[in-house]
Order: structure tokens, then C-alpha cells, then sequence
């Protein structure tokens, strides 16, 4: 008897076992149907808001037996947004661009809903001016003016640029920038009258015109340039695009060494970083792939100024 006991007890024990068993995985199975189904898609994806730099999207909820966040798409950038809430607002737009949106519902297994209808939406164009600078200017001797004026902030544009005048023609060369809004501006001709104003235009060219500023330059009989710059070289640098190119001073008739100043080339074409009277050596960007030759030449108050120096050459 004792033996058949026992061996009722084990073929008892082995069908619990097996029902265990079977108990599990289909706990198993079922939690894994569970993890492979996503949430139901949104829908409904709508505009609510839209300005020129901002827009709030809504849409009608999903639902999952576990819980889910949304992810919004913006031109293939997500953001991602809690399953409590069914609206977003973005308001880093720019006036007058296009941008496509949809939206996803992701559980916390990661599984993924189908996407929501797709919603493109276009801001509407900005087509305010930014407000008008102010702008003061002195004379600088018989060939150059200083002009300075305050900086403007636009509406809807992160970045203002600005445009110089003299006498009604934008002026594009000769311009040494100081700072963002501050330049001297030079070879000028002596003894005579300018009028400048200055023009600030944001990214989409709404453009304001400051107040004109009328200035007459200094008298000089002055017509002889100063020598030419010599001994052109490169003197340091913190490697392609930034090089500190050093040279010999030039001499004139008429102004005395301190007062010449120098204008540095880049292949030619005039850097627009200022550079100060009376130094021998000045910082100046590269411009290409490749070769890049700089040349100097000496200018005197009178605005003469003498032939190119030698060249050196860098590659970059």
C-alpha cells in the first residue's frame, strides 16, 4: 500500500506540474499578445492656433491596455508628448514656411500605432518691417567717416542685417566693420558731402531705412600714396580659416607712421575686418578650399593708396 500511495502522490504532483506549466505559459503567451499589440492610431490630427511662428495641434485620443505617449513628427523631428494630453504647441516656426506634421501613440512595450492623417500647414508670411535704427556718424579725417547705430529686433526674425547707403547707392566696398552696428567707412572723396542712412533688413527682406545723417569730408591736397607694404608673411594662427598675417610698415610724404593704416586681401577681395593705423600685423580669415593669397597695401589719411605687396600663400 505504502508504495501505491507514493506513486499516486508522484503521478499527482507531475499533472500539477504539467498544469503549472501550461498555467505559465499561457500567462507567457498571453502577455506577449498583449506587448505586440499597439495602441489604437490617432485621429483627427486639426490645427487649433497657427500664427507666424507658432501653431497648437490637436487630435482625438488613442487607447491601449497599457500605457502610451504620442510622438509628434514635424519634417521628420519628433517630439514627444504624455498620453494625458492631446494637443501640442510649437512655437519655434518661421513666417511663411511649410511644415508637415502626424502623429504616433507608443506604449511602453514600444509598439507603435499606425500615423495619423498627415497635416501640412504654412504660416502665414511675414511681411512687417523690422523698426527703423537710428544712426549718428562723425568725420574721420579727409577720406573716411564713422557710423554707429543701434541695434533692432524683429517680430519674427532671430537675426537683423544691415545695409550701408551714401548718397542713395548701397555701398559694398571699403566698409571696415567695427562691430554689428558700428563701421568706418573709407575712401571717400575729400571735401565733399555724403548722406548715409542705413537699412535694416530681416530674413525675409522687410527692410526699414534709418534717419539720414549728412557729413562733409575734411580738405586735402594730399594725392601721393604711402610706399608699399613689404616683407608680407604669415606671423601665426590657429590653423585654416584664422591667420595673423605680419608686414613692414609703409612711410608717406605727409602722415607721419602711426596715422597709416592697411588694408589686408584675401585673393583679392578686401576683408572686411578693420585694421587699426600704425601696426604691423593684423588677424584675417581665409575664404577658400585650397590656395589663399594676401596681399596689404598701405592707405594715408587722404585715402591714397599704394600698389599691392608682395603675396604669401597658404593652403587650406
Amino acid at each position: 500500500m505504502t508504495g501505491k500511495k507514493a506513486a499516486v502522490r508522484r503521478a499527482a504532483g507531475t499533472v500539477l506540474a504539467l498544469v503549472l506549466a501550461l498555467v505559465v505559459v499561457g500567462s507567457v503567451a498571453a502577455a506577449s499578445q498583449r506587448e505586440r499589440t499597439p495602441p489604437t492610431t490617432p485621429t483627427n490630427l486639426r490645427v487649433t492656433s497657427l500664427s507666424q511662428t507658432s501653431v497648437t495641434l490637436a487630435w482625438d485620443p488613442s487607447t491601449d491596455k497599457s500605457s502610451f505617449s504620442y510622438s509628434i513628427n514635424m519634417n521628420g523631428q519628433s517630439f514627444t508628448v504624455p498620453q494625458t494630453r492631446t494637443s501640442y504647441t510649437i512655437d519655434w516656426l518661421s513666417a511663411g514656411r511649410t511644415y508637415t506634421f502626424y502623429v504616433t501613440a507608443v506604449d511602453s512595450s514600444l509598439n507603435t500605432s499606425g500615423k495619423s492623417n498627415i497635416l501640412t500647414v504654412t504660416t502665414p508670411p511675414d511681411t512687417a518691417a523690422p523698426p527703423a535704427p537710428t544712426l549718428s556718424g562723425l568725420v574721420r579725417g579727409p577720406s573716411q567717416v564713422r557710423l554707429e547705430w543701434n541695434r533692432v529686433e524683429d517680430d519674427t526674425s532671430t537675426f537683423v542685417r544691415y545695409r550701408i547707403f551714401a548718397n542713395g547707392a548701397q555701398v559694398t566696398q571699403h566698409l571696415n566693420w567695427i562691430g554689428e552696428t558700428s563701421l568706418v567707412l573709407r575712401h571717400l572723396t575729400p571735401s565733399t558731402t555724403y548722406t548715409f542712412t542705413v537699412q535694416a533688413l530681416d530674413q525675409d527682406d522687410n527692410t526699414s531705412t534709418s534717419n539720414a545723417v549728412t557729413l562733409t569730408t575734411e580738405a586735402s591736397s594730399d594725392v601721393i600714396p604711402p610706399s608699399v607694404p613689404s616683407n608680407v608673411r604669415i606671423v601665426g594662427g590657429n590653423g585654416c580659416p584664422e591667420f595673423w598675417v605680419g608686414w613692414t610698415q609703409s612711410t608717406d610724404d605727409t602722415d607721419p607712421q602711426y596715422l597709416i593704416e592697411y588694408e589686408i586681401y584675401v585673393n583679392g577681395v578686401l576683408s572686411p575686418l578693420a585694421v587699426s593705423a600704425g601696426v604691423d600685423r593684423d588677424f584675417v580669415y581665409a575664404t577658400d578650399s585650397g590656395a589663399n593669397t594676401f596681399t596689404v597695401k598701405a592707405v594715408d589719411q587722404a585715402g591714397n593708396t599704394s600698389e599691392a605687396s608682395n603675396g604669401v600663400t597658404e593652403f587650406c
